[in-house]
């Protein structure tokens, strides 16, 4: 019989494991005619090109009024732009459920991961420079086993009012599988 080597375990490690999050669909200029295929990203977009149109420009951010749009609180993250930077002062239960850290509060160069933090911010400020929503569908490569999940996003554009930051509200769908 041949003698057996000892196999031995590797402690994990989610660095080893985890794979760049790859775009596997996105618009960068979304029209009011359009739609991602998820029910509450399409309803919050319709609702910001409805206040769009009635406003003839990017809505201010009093326009959102969260308790007239419940069913959308779960699904957000909102970050006002702080000069040249991203604050984060509200996650949704389910969009939180689902990040890979605890981002309320923090400026999102400090708390999110490399591998996402220059697409996260190049869609902010495509958001804001235009004035106009994008969308992006990408996969959940920041936890280690998931890199064939995917999560979809809306980025929602909101001017600043009277010296006011302006604000990106982020609505997000995380229960997506990759076909």
């Amino acid at each position: 019989m041949a003698a057996q080597t000892a196999r031995v375990m590797r402690p994990y490690d989610p660095a080893a494991t985890a794979t760049p999050p790859q775009i596997l669909y996105e618009t960068m200029a979304m029209g009011a005619d359009e739609t991602t295929s998820v029910p509450i990203l399409d309803y919050m977009l319709a609702t910001w090109f409805a206040w769009y149109q009635e406003d003839g420009q990017t809505p201010e951010w009093p326009r959102f009024r969260p308790f007239d749009h419940p069913q959308v609180l779960p699904h957000i993250s909102l970050y006002e732009r702080i000069g040249l930077r991203y604050r984060c002062s509200l996650v949704g239960e389910e969009a939180g459920r689902s990040m890979p850290v605890r981002m309320a509060g923090k400026m999102l160069d400090e708390a999110m991961p490399p591998e996402n933090l220059a697409d996260a911010t190049r869609r902010m400020d495509t958001a804001l420079g235009s004035g106009i929503p994008n969308f992006v569908e990408k996969t959940m490569a920041w936890q280690p086993g998931h890199d064939l999940r995917t999560y979809r996003t809306l980025q929602l554009p909101f001017a600043g009012r009277e010296g006011a930051n302006a604000r990106v509200m982020v609505v997000m769908n995380f229960r997506s599988e990759r076909v």
